[in-house]
């Protein structure tokens, strides 16, 4: 079983994410992120950039950060396979992530995602320890 699931709504996409740790709960948020963009199998991993990330609540550095990677995918032109989230708290976070530039003839691509909302969105750590997300994505 995957640690994410896409959510049906309305003329949007969501997810719902699950990890250990916040680490965990914001890589696999990453990767449920680049696998609704494109077919990763197709992505290798021949660059790599540094996300470093300050907000004032968890929630607003889940959306900050799914965000700065919709960000660096547009503007870098490049499509993501993976997230290494290296520090965080509940107000920072350094990550790297891999990927490679945009190549429309090697790269098969599911949809675009033009921003991360407020939407039914939550971050929390449930009383087993598990941390659980749930994001909206405006298509």
């Amino acid at each position: 079983m995957k640690p994410f699931e896409y959510i049906e709504h309305t003329a949007d996409a969501g997810m719902r994410v699950r990890g250990n740790t916040l680490k965990s709960l914001f890589n696999h948020a990453a990767q449920g992120l680049f696998e609704m963009i494109a077919v990763v199998d197709t992505i290798d991993e021949t660059t790599s950039i540094d996300v470093d990330i300050v907000a004032e609540s968890v929630e607003m550095l889940f959306v900050k950060w799914l965000d700065e990677l919709i960000f660096r995918h547009e503007t870098d032109e490049i499509f993501f396979k993976r997230s290494n989230v290296q520090s965080i708290n509940t107000e920072e976070l350094s990550a790297q992530v891999f990927g490679e530039p945009t190549n429309f003839e090697k790269h098969v691509v599911y949809t675009e995602i033009k921003a991360v909302t407020y939407h039914q969105l939550y971050v929390i750590k449930k009383p087993n320890g598990i941390w659980e997300a749930q994001v909206i994505f405006d298509l």
